[in-house]
């Protein structure tokens, strides 16, 4: 392959001024840029960014951090933040994966505030109390370190871009699933949070709004819960034993399994229609049972692996996303081709051992 020496020799310039060309420099005349890109082409010269790393002698710093449950979920999403760091590594890029308390919001915090004085370039989260940490991204941001949003976005924040789930369509996705699983007819039981948290309310505002266009199916009743959706099992048997009209269940957070044990419990597998989110191991065995009708995924694995292209991009190059807002995939899983989805984890999981 043809090098910068043999160019700039060619041309009767110096390997700097090529150098300087390739990574889009000011400083060199119109015409000089013009000859070394002619010249460029001419020779299908391709640019090792692995050696224009060793040269620049700059190692890049990336942290990705996360909340603690659920586990599954968040191992996908680490899986795919390992994907990008193994290409990226020849390239001087490093990547640091921190994982916080789920019922300390304020761990994150801290963590942003101590990252930022470690010399970290770049930094993308999921945050755990979004309206907790937009002070702080913001002066990260202020201070040149770009900030990529994953999982729940936090749109008043000055972050790079945000990288994950459209939680109003994925809502609807869900209500859409269960309506036609139940005949466009019964009674539906919401199962949501206690706590304010943005991506959940979006979830219920947007089944409520798909569920608006089927006059026939009502909501019985919304139960809310903690994060570690304590006390699930005892209220959804308990519903399900006094009421015999609900035909539907729409699961908004992590409690698809505790749901799905008390409906095998109840009597009334394929009976009651349950709908809810992301999938594991456990949550396939309760769908090859009938316990769960369908889960709806959003694609973990490439919020991570994206968040940290995105993020090396900019640095490497100050190349920014088309759009502030990339969306991951919506992807209704049934006991038919959950198996499917669970080899290619596996697969995944395998190459990163």
């Amino acid at each position: 392959m043809t090098t910068t020496s043999e160019i700039a020799k060619k041309l009767g310039i110096s390997r700097g001024t090529v150098s300087r060309v390739i990574n889009n420099h000011p400083n060199v005349k119109e015409e000089t840029r013009q000859r070394v890109l002619e010249a460029l082409k001419a020779s299908n010269y391709i640019p090792n960014e692995a050696a224009r790393s060793l040269v620049m002698k700059r190692e890049f710093k990336i942290a990705v951090i996360v909340f603690s449950e659920p586990k599954f979920f968040w191992r996908q999403v680490e899986l795919g933040v390992n994907s990008a760091h193994n290409e990226l590594k020849p390239q001087g890029v490093k990547v640091e994966y921190f994982v916080t308390d789920i019922l300390n919001p304020g761990e994150q915090l801290e963590l942003l505030k101590d990252l930022a004085k470690q010399g970290f370039d770049a930094i993308a989260i999921a945050p755990n109390n979004p309206l907790l940490l937009v002070e702080q991204i913001d002066a990260i941001s202020a201070s040149n370190i770009p900030v990529v949003i994953i999982n729940v976005d936090i749109p008043t924040a000055n972050r790079l871009c945000y990288v994950g789930c459209n939680y109003m369509h994925s809502g609807s996705l869900a209500c859409e699933i269960l309506a036609k699983c139940m005949n466009y007819n019964g009674n539906v039981v919401i199962l949501t949070l206690q706590d304010q948290v943005i991506a959940i309310e979006q979830r219920v505002t947007g089944f409520r709004h798909e569920l608006s266009n089927y006059r026939d199916i009502h909501i019985d009743q919304v139960c809310r819960f903690n994060r570690l959706a304590e006390g699930v099992y005892d209220e959804v048997y308990s519903i399900l034993k006094n009421n015999p009209e609900i035909n539907g269940i729409y699961v908004s957070f992590g409690a698809l399994e505790q749901t799905a044990q008390a409906v095998i419990d109840a009597n009334l597998v394929n009976k009651v229609k349950v709908v809810g989110y992301d999938l594991s191991e456990t949550i396939y065995d309760y769908m090859k049972k009938g316990a769960i009708t369908a889960t709806v995924c959003h694609e973990p694995f490439n919020q991570g692996y994206f968040a940290v292209k995105i993020l090396h991009n900019y640095l490497r190059s100050g190349i920014t996303p088309n759009s502030t807002i990339l969306y991951t995939k919506l992807e209704a899983i049934f006991a038919a081709n959950a198996g499917y989805y669970l080899n290619e984890h596996k697969y995944i999981e395998l190459l990163h051992l």
